[in-house]
């Protein structure tokens, strides 16, 4: 283990809320951002990533290796 790695707990504000619905093939999902008690905007999550990913995977088994 690197003796260089730091941790430390922080406040942040997380907003969840509904996206999608839009368009015919996008799901209705919560999303969730993340911002510093200034409002700066930091990260979000949004698991139609985890979906396609998952999706994907999925797909690349059922083709055989090398093509």
């Amino acid at each position: 283990m690197r003796n260089d790695v730091k941790a430390k707990v922080v406040q942040v504000i997380e907003v969840e809320h509904i996206r999608g619905g839009s368009a015919e093939n996008e799901p209705l999902r919560p999303v969730k951002s993340f911002w510093d008690m200034k409002g700066n905007f930091l990260a979000e999550y949004d698991p139609l990533f985890d979906m396609l990913a998952e999706n994907y995977s999925k797909k690349a088994e059922t083709f055989p290796a090398g093509s």
